[in-house]
């Protein structure tokens, strides 16, 4: 059974998992409860991405194109506050500059009553993506101090991508907090016209929080939202 924990631990787990990225920084904390529509944006990320390479999953020709569709992973989607829409875009904007992406952001988050918690996709579509470079998540510090005492152990694994091809894999994240330890995973996937990633958020408006999820949970959660947010872009 999934461990479930108190509101602070909750959020630090969090934010070490969706903040993480090929260098070990950055963080952002839990979305809360709301009524206001997400967002769709666009990324600030910088960096150029490289040419398309073998094996980028291309759907006829034409690559793959995402979407937030009302329900994904047999589960509905759920309405996020504007504010804590932004700081998931804010998340996915420093994983892209570091693995090098740009594109239009998609995003979606979607209600998990059984888990206590949300499972939340964000994602980009572009173009000229390779999808080797997810192999730069590799290169995380294996455990590292957060400033405030915890310790923060971070493990890559490389996973099934699914029918749709591309590259996948999970971050899995270790947050060692006194005598309590708990995990939390993000997993991914790239290919040469998208950029995906799935991991769990807790309800912040709970007393308890889901936030034992190691990549053997996530991914195959991962592979399902991806057949439901992912279809050819066409010719």
């Amino acid at each position: 059974m999934p461990q479930r924990i108190t509101a602070p631990t909750a959020l630090l787990v969090l934010g070490a998992v969706v903040g993480a990225t090929a260098t070990g920084c950055g963080a952002t904390a839990a979305a809360r409860p709301g009524t206001a529509p997400p967002t769709t944006t666009t990324t600030a990320a910088t960096a150029t991405a490289s040419a398309a390479a073998a094996g980028g999953g291309r759907a006829g020709g034409g690559g793959w194109t995402l979407s937030a569709p009302g329900s994904a992973a047999g589960l509905a989607r759920f309405q996020p506050p504007a504010a804590e829409s932004a700081k998931l875009t804010q998340s996915l904007d420093r994983t892209a500059q570091e693995l090098g992406l740009t594109g239009s952001t998609v995003e979606a988050v979607y209600a998990d009553p059984a888990q206590g918690g949300y499972l939340v996709f964000a994602g980009l579509n572009g173009s000229g993506y390779t999808p080797s470079v997810l192999g730069r998540m590799a290169q995380v510090p294996a455990t590292r101090q957060d400033g405030t005492g915890d310790r923060i152990t971070q493990d890559w694994q490389p996973t099934s991508a699914g029918d749709h091809g591309g590259q996948a894999g999970c971050q899995e994240t270790m947050v060692q907090s006194g005598s309590l330890a708990v995990l939390s995973s993000a997993c991914l996937w790239l290919t040469a016209t998208t950029f995906g990633l799935v991991t769990y958020y807790p309800d912040t408006g709970s007393d308890d929080f889901l936030t034992n999820t190691p990549a053997g949970v996530v991914a195959p959660l991962m592979r399902q939202v991806r057949d439901a947010v992912e279809r050819p872009a066409g010719p």
